[in-house]
């Protein structure tokens, strides 16, 4: 499944459901069941040597905005479907970026990669 809006992509072996559209906020939602999720980030420092690790993610929501040249996006991990339960969240310039999403037998693996040129 490729998600494509307001020059967010996301490729994604796991369903994407819009959730909220709201004057120039996008929320969508990533059912996870409450699985690990590894994150991989494109150009991190050398010091980082893996993954980011969050265990029980039930949820993804990302929001972003429809507004132009607005390409920052906020991600929250949940526990839960709620905003409160939420175990991280960071905030996300896509600009350049794309996030792939791999459904693996026992975890999740999501990766930002750089776009290609």
């Amino acid at each position: 499944m490729k998600y494509e809006k307001s020059g967010l992509i996301i490729q994604s072996d796991v369903e994407i459901r819009t959730i909220r559209e709201e004057n120039n906020d996008i929320d969508i939602i990533l059912p996870l069941k409450n699985r690990t999720v590894n994150l991989y980030l494109d150009e991190t420092p050398s010091y980082f040597k893996s993954r980011f690790q969050f265990l029980m993610i039930k949820n993804i929501i990302i929001r972003l905005s429809t507004i132009e040249k607005n390409n920052i996006s906020t991600i929250h991990f949940l526990r839960n479907i709620d905003l409160h339960s939420s175990v991280v969240n960071f905030e996300v310039d896509y600009s350049n970026h794309y996030f792939q999403v791999k459904n693996k037998e026992y975890l999740v693996e999501i990766y930002l990669k750089r776009k290609p040129l």
